[in-house]
């Protein structure tokens, strides 16, 4: 028998024990439950007895209460017409109101009234919930996750067996959510998992999924990979795929849309805390909410907001990772409305270009299909078959001795990262590195757990390619915010090196020009091939490094030799600076500027001209 077949039966089973426990441990007054009925006692005028039935079969196997000892409420069982058994946990808030509310769960979960007794089932039902004084405690929570040892999802909570206490999800709305599941873990291993073997992307997003529910034993943040590429690439199958991992079902399937708004979108993360959050075509969100959105996904929280008094309400908290997919990047959306793109940003939402680079799109192995479209069709298909198994599969094993598991993973991680991290990256680099290797060993962890069913080093080798071909994307090691400036100044160049750099040397065909940003000294007829030399003024660079950290990125210009170093004498010694006095002939006067390598700026990547 497979392990996920015997971690099913054990969750079950401990589920039918711990139901049959609570109903033994029920003291119910004036009512009982037998026949598949629920009766009430009643007294005549002549004191005599009868026993009458008012609804089917609802069981109250327990109390409710959060860790801090409120929330209370009941946790109910319904059982319905073919059998089936329905678990609802009743917050006691409910019962303040007329009980409508009550009435429609537990109607749509599967409770009939007896036509006999007309209207009067509904006032029984709620004498029939406050009266039962069941022995059995059950701790409530109101999201889904990580909470103590326990991961609760919204139909099933994975505990290690020493946990001392039940922990299940109550919410006074019904949740809306993804987190279903068909068809067994060696379907979903046979028909998706392999099959994404060898293609370094789909591998990835895997993993990214698996990576998800282990945050919070790493202690992480959130944050999230962007998959840009042309149209019928391959973008969507990729979170199809990788959201086959948690879920699925229904018209939509697991992955989400980027078109919603604020609160929608931070509703959306509070379903999806510590797992994974799937949102496609990126260009549906406006430009001016790009960034926010972005920032928000990863840092984990929703806007604070006030009570209808003015006081503080709880903000939406979550910790996912996030797939996102586009035809453009999240830099070029958010560039639509003048913003430009944080380097914080790109270090909490990476951007990986979809094109593998093997002429199938995103793919690089198509394990048999005839051409790229007829196997993204056969993953669509076979993802709406099997999902949502994985994932729990890997909980289930985590959750039953979480030290060893996060001992496994620290140790994991810390290899992968020395052996994909050049030594001389930058920090940011460093950062995205650790994300990358955390994906790798979760990856690495599911299929020594035998859940992915691929070879070992499978997950490495994907990640491994992706960070690589983000690095080239990217344009080297360095720091993005260095990398930026030097773009903004040979952009400034390249636009307006004639027009708003004034002429080294005296020319009397110079206009008066207003908003300058420094000068050039074009060298004579005689040495056509040598290049011009720029120099920026202070007002220059304040224009050009707007938004940046001035100071560390012109240390970090100078360091890979777009800003020229000076000799400069103070108090009889020759120190270092980044600028000096120069002497413009053209203005006769001395000017502090900075000096610029014209290769050096011009040049692609870290320093390949």
């Amino acid at each position: 028998m497979s392990s996920s077949k015997k971690i099913a039966e054990m969750v079950e089973e401990a589920t039918a024990e711990a139901k049959a426990k609570s109903k033994r441990r029920t003291k119910h007054g004036r009512f009982k439950v037998e026949y598949g009925q629920v009766w009430r006692e009643l007294e005549d005028e002549s004191s005599s007895k009868r026993w009458v039935a008012f609804v089917s079969e609802v069981n109250i196997l327990a109390r409710t209460r959060n860790a801090d000892g409120e929330d209370h409420g009941r946790l109910l069982e319904v059982i319905d017409c073919d059998g089936r058994s329905h678990v609802w946990a009743m917050p006691a808030a409910l019962l303040a109101s007329s009980g409508e509310a009550i009435f429609a769960e537990l109607l749509r979960l599967g409770m009939e009234p007896v036509p006999t007794v007309g209207r009067k089932w509904r006032q029984w039902v709620i004498e029939y919930i406050l009266t039962a004084e069941p022995l059995e405690r059950v701790r409530c929570v109101s999201s889904i996750g990580w909470h103590d040892r326990s991961f609760v999802l919204p139909d099933e909570t994975l505990s290690a067996e020493s946990n001392p206490e039940r922990v299940i999800l109550q919410s006074t709305d019904r949740l809306d959510h993804s987190l279903n599941t068909a068809g067994t873990l060696e379907e979903w291993r046979e028909q998706v998992s392999s099959k994404a073997a060898g293609n370094s992307r789909l591998v990835l997003a895997v993993s990214a999924g698996f990576a998800a529910p282990l945050l919070n034993l790493t202690a992480d943040e959130g944050g999230g990979f962007h998959f840009r590429g042309g149209s019928s690439s391959g973008k969507s199958t990729t979170l199809t795929v990788a959201g086959s991992v948690w879920g699925g079902g229904g018209a939509r399937g697991y992955v989400q849309s980027w078109r919603t708004t604020d609160n929608a979108l931070e509703a959306l993360c509070a379903t999806h805390d510590d797992a994974l959050l799937c949102l496609d075509e990126i260009s549906q969100i406006e430009s001016k909410s790009a960034g926010a959105a972005a920032y928000m996904l990863a840092n984990g929280v929703g806007k604070a907001r006030a009570g209808r008094e003015g006081q503080a309400r709880k903000s939406h908290e979550w910790r996912l990772l996030f797939l996102s997919s586009g035809e453009m990047g999240l830099s070029d959306k958010i560039s639509e409305s003048g913003a430009r793109i944080a380097a914080g940003m790109e270090v909490r939402v990476i951007d990986l270009r979809a094109d593998a680079g093997a002429g199938l799109g995103l793919f690089e192995q198509l394990h048999g299909a005839s051409d790229p479209g007829a196997f993204a069709q056969e993953l669509k298909a076979a993802s709406t078959r099997c999902y949502g198994t994985a994932a729990r599969a890997l909980i289930a094993s985590v959750v039953s001795d979480l030290p060893k598991a996060r001992e496994e993973l620290a140790k994991m991680r810390h290899e992968y990262k020395r052996s994909i991290l050049p030594a001389d990256a930058a920090g940011q680099v460093s950062r995205v590195a650790d994300r990358f290797a955390l994906v790798a060993a979760a990856g690495e962890l599911a299929t020594g757990l035998g859940i992915t069913g691929w070879e070992e080093g499978e997950a490495l080798s994907a990640v491994h390619r992706c960070f690589n071909d983000w690095i080239a994307e990217r344009g080297g090691l360095g720091s993005s915010e260095v990398s930026d400036a030097r773009l903004r100044i040979r952009r400034a160049i390249e636009v307006d090196g004639h027009s708003r750099f004034l002429p080294w040397q005296r020319d009397p065909r110079t206009v008066l020009r207003m908003n300058t940003l420094g000068y050039v000294r074009r060298e004579d007829d005689d040495q056509p091939d040598r290049p011009p030399v720029y120099y920026l003024h202070a007002s220059g660079i304040s224009e050009l490094l707007n938004g940046l950290d001035r100071r560390s990125v012109l240390e970090g210009l100078a360091e890979i030799g777009v800003i020229v170093r000076q000799d400069v004498e103070e108090k009889g010694e020759t120190k270092s600076a980044l600028n000096k006095g120069f002497k413009v002939p053209s203005e006769k006067t001395t000017k502090r500027l900075y000096e610029l390598n014209f290769t050096a700026v011009m040049a692609d990547g870290d320093g390949d001209a």
